[in-house]
């Protein structure tokens, strides 16, 4: 039953995130991080596939490696979230509400950009060797 209910977690939060790529006001790298840990308590076919082969691999292995987001998903999750709580803003009369909501927004921000956008030089170079035993990992 709980592996059935993770299954469905995962294609459900696998779905969004696809949508999320293309919409731009649904996000989608917190759908596809879900996705990829349900998939790890419930399927490792469907994990690996989304580890190894999805449109989403290098940034689920950017994340799993070193807790890095790129640089270009940073910028479009920035734009996403102000456009977002500008649209609220507008519709919304409730100042204690928005408040509520601009303060998660800005905690969420403020955790995206402090996160690293590169590799390190030496996992970049391959003079880590727990690095390259992880590529190897992912290759075979």
């Amino acid at each position: 039953m709980k592996n059935t209910l993770l299954k469905i977690l995962g294609g459900i939060c696998l779905l969004l995130g696809g949508l999320g790529a293309f919409l731009p006001l649904l996000p989608s790298t917190c759908f596809i991080l879900l996705a990829t840990w349900s998939f790890s308590k419930s399927s490792p076919r469907f994990h690996a596939w989304l580890v190894k082969r999805s449109p989403f691999a290098d940034s689920i292995q950017n994340w799993q490696r070193n807790k890095s987001i790129r640089r270009k998903v940073k910028v479009i999750a920035t734009l996403s979230l102000a456009s977002s709580f500008l649209l609220t803003a507008w519709m919304l009369p409730d100042p204690l509400l928005l408040a509520g909501l601009g303060l998660a927004m800005a905690a969420l921000l403020a955790y995206l950009l402090t996160r690293p956008d590169e590799f390190s030089r030496s996992a970049r170079a391959g003079t880590d060797s727990e690095c390259r035993r992880e590529l190897n990992q992912l290759i075979t």
